[in-house]
């Protein structure tokens, strides 16, 4: 069971990001190369010569970047991840005219997982630049390139790209309330986080956002039941607590934003074991 208080392995997992293209196209490598080849620790030179075409194969730091062109339609259903992208309302629409996609992945292995993150997101973000990408899925987010390239400016500003990282879920309680829920923090080594708002959606979303940027940057440094805020008079309190998606047996952060929550948690001596009893 995943657990704030104990000490997740830094080591980043196998990074994938596709890119939805809207036909067949690849990189200039040698361009790509004078751009980010230093910061990425690329072999210059192997990376100046790659032939301008699919397979991409660059060398850095004794890991692979991979990337494979499919000339056929993303398969897999994206409905679900579009749903949640808010500010791109026209999201299944524009991806219909996509014809190819193509996966870039990479360990990064001599790098924490955030680091793993930026380095991956600086190749993808290039990349995007120069193919005609509609929409890039990273995890379960899905994005298109001008909100990417806003969010990797956010780097710029000590800010984390959250928003490309991790996919926020919502909906809207009977009583008006703003359920919330994240998929993708646990890529960071760190719990999931969930909210019932009575704040209106874009504000309980940059709470999430400031928050979840707060914890992949520091670690699990809010204790089940401290209090965070974005001023200095705020005062939200975190807890513990079992997730109330039934398919999630682990804890979640609980950020306390309504005073009397509608959510129901699983029940039974599962969800005991777990804290779903547990008082917020």
């Amino acid at each position: 069971m995943a657990d704030a208080t104990s000490a997740p392995s830094d080591k980043p997992k196998q990074l994938i990001a596709t890119l939805l293209l809207e036909r067949p196209a690849a990189p200039d490598y040698r361009l790509l190369a004078e751009r980010i080849g230093k910061p990425l620790d690329f072999n210059l030179e192997l990376a100046a010569t790659h032939k301008p075409d699919f397979p991409m194969m660059l060398v850095t730091e004794g890991d692979l970047v991979i990337g494979i062109r499919v000339d056929a339609p993303f398969s897999w259903p994206l409905e679900p991840m579009a749903q949640f992208a808010y500010w791109w309302p026209d999201a299944i629409k524009d991806i219909a005219r996509s014809t190819c996609f193509a996966a870039i992945t990479c360990s990064w292995s001599r790098h924490s997982r955030l680091d793993a993150h930026i380095r991956h997101l600086i190749l993808v973000r290039e990349l995007v630049e120069q193919l005609p990408v509609i929409g890039v899925i990273w995890g379960s987010v899905l994005v298109q390139p001008s909100v990417l390239k806003a969010e990797f400016n956010r780097l710029q500003e000590r800010e984390l790209p959250f928003s490309v990282w991790v996919l926020v879920q919502f909906s809207k309680q009977p009583d008006g309330n703003i359920l919330i829920s994240t998929i993708g923090m646990r890529d960071f080594g760190q719990m999931e986080i969930e909210t019932e708002s009575t704040l209106p959606l874009d504000q309980t979303f940059d709470l999430v956002r400031r928050f979840g940027s707060y914890i992949i940057a520091k670690g699990p440094v809010v204790k089940d039941g401290e209090t965070f805020g974005l001023t200095e008079t705020q005062r939200i309190k975190v807890r513990y607590v079992r997730s109330f998606r039934p398919d999630v047996n682990e804890n979640v952060y609980w950020l306390e934003l309504a005073e009397q929550p509608s959510v129901q948690r699983p029940t039974g001596f599962f969800s005991k074991l777990f804290g779903s009893d547990r008082k917020q």
